[in-house]
């Protein structure tokens, strides 16, 4: 009884040990700030940290309302930091290094045109069958949702266009 005892002690420090080894923590922090270019903080704007050591360490922070950032407890290696707004990549870093000793400061200040409260455009995609006689197949064109009208240049030809187009190069037509 006290021989497996002894035993189970042994196996839970030994298992402590190594989940605490493995685990990645570290005495690093990186913080920074989100601003426009208008010098307006950028709230909610996501971070996201990946550890370049191959750990396969991500860590992913939001942007508070100050358009503030951070992250502790880091292993001390080389980072990639990307800069997520509304969605897109804004900002990408590729090789950050941080320190025991001292925060790693990274700040973005985005250039262009940015609105915090920017209306997105809602599209929907529409499957347009081939036209009669026609040997291609058909497409999917992406249509806004307010209007009805498609997002891209999409003009329809006559056949007279279309033979014009195959002869010369050029279509004087401008639909049917």
């Amino acid at each position: 009884m006290i021989i497996k005892s002894l035993q189970l002690c042994f196996v839970t420090l030994l298992v402590s040990a190594v989940a605490g080894w493995a685990s990645p923590i570290g005495p690093a922090r990186i913080q920074g700030v989100v601003k426009d270019s208008k010098s307006q903080p950028v709230a909610g704007a996501e971070v996201h940290i990946q550890a370049k050591d191959g750990s396969g360490l991500q860590k992913i922070v939001r942007t508070d309302s100050t358009g503030q950032y951070g992250v502790s407890k880091l292993p001390v290696t080389d980072y990639e930091v990307i800069l997520f707004v509304n969605g897109q990549i804004k900002a990408s870093i590729n090789n950050t290094k941080v320190y025991w000793n001292k925060p790693t400061q990274l700040d973005f200040k985005l250039t262009g045109q940015y609105a915090a409260n920017q209306q997105k455009k809602h599209t929907h995609m529409v499957y347009q069958p081939a036209e009669t006689g026609s040997n291609l197949g058909g497409r999917w064109v992406e249509v806004d949702d307010n209007t009805g009208a498609p997002i891209s240049n999409v003009e329809q030809l006559s056949g007279a266009a279309v033979r014009q187009l195959r002869s010369t190069g050029r279509s004087n037509s401008g639909g049917n």
